[in-house]
């Protein structure tokens, strides 16, 4: 690196992390801190995962350098990808394209990768009972969400490399190509993650919940979801894979709300429950 280091503005962070824009001369990076020295370990496996994880026409950013800065603090350092993120592009995309764009990422999911492991069971019952003791219970909807999920077995959700936080933030649509950011460590990790995390964007509006969603944009999350939920219907299992995925999403709600703390996103929660609730005893009854 040469000594033309220059910083030139604080991003967004996720996932608690400090994120920082440089450019080193004439080429730009990204720097991401651990923030507190708690979560180095995490940020450690973060990095790692960046490394080696490779989706089939899908790319990450390279990882350039890591290391501990002067407070002991581990960062690493990434190419930054200039684009637009999926989830503003959605607001534009031709409809004819969703489907292109859908298929290309499912196609390079690591399905083929995936096994069964027989510790999934008891890896979700255990993510799901501490949730009994993090979350509102009081809350009728949350209380009959969780007693839902202990009742479901999750012995069959594949084990397998997945990006664990696809959300339509997370995707980058740029001149060289589409890339995926941050990358997490997931408390289990299969392509159903993936793909429940993309249903929480396309079917439940995540990423859109602080904005009023029009009904161009409506339209065009509603093309993604059928094309999403089209290819996994078209799968061996279809039926019970898309039954599995919708309680993985069910899952990915209530561990949301320990986290949330204003009005609006604990109603955008509530409503999500709700919704996911409905799909789920849809399935059930067909």
């Amino acid at each position: 690196m040469s000594d033309n280091l220059e910083f030139v503005r604080t991003l967004t962070g996720h996932s608690g992390c400090q994120l920082n824009l440089y450019k080193n001369a004439d080429t730009f990076f990204l720097r991401k801190d651990a923030g507190v020295i708690s979560y180095n370990k995490r940020l450690k496996k973060q990095c790692a995962k960046q490394k080696w994880f490779k989706l089939d026409s899908v790319k990450t950013p390279k990882v350039l350098r890591y290391g501990y800065d002067q407070n002991n603090l581990f960062y690493f350092d990434m190419e930054f990808i200039n684009g637009i993120c999926m989830s503003e592009y959605m607001n534009q995309i031709k409809i004819k394209e969703i489907v292109v764009l859908m298929d290309l990422l499912f196609n390079s999911l690591q399905i083929k990768k995936g096994t069964i492991s027989h510790k999934s069971e008891l890896i979700f019952q255990n993510k799901i009972s501490s949730l009994y003791h993090t979350c509102d219970t009081k809350n009728k909807l949350i209380l009959k969400s969780l007693n839902k999920l202990s009742t479901f077995h999750f012995k069959n959700v594949p084990l397998s490399p997945c990006c664990g936080d696809l959300t339509l933030e997370n995707i980058i649509l740029s001149p060289s190509g589409i890339y995926v950011i941050d990358l997490l460590d997931s408390f289990y990790n299969s392509w159903m993650i993936d793909v429940a995390k993309l249903l929480q964007d396309i079917d439940l509006g995540w990423s859109y919940r602080h904005q009023e969603k029009s009904y161009n944009l409506n339209l065009r999350l509603a093309t993604a979801k059928q094309a999403l939920l089209d290819k996994l219907y078209a799968m061996e299992n279809g039926q019970q894979n898309v039954v599995i995925i919708y309680h993985i999403l069910l899952l990915n709600v209530l561990r949301i709300y320990p986290y949330a703390k204003d009005k609006m996103t604990i109603l955008f929660l509530n409503n999500a429950l709700e919704s996911v609730l409905n799909s789920i005893q849809e399935m059930e009854a067909a």
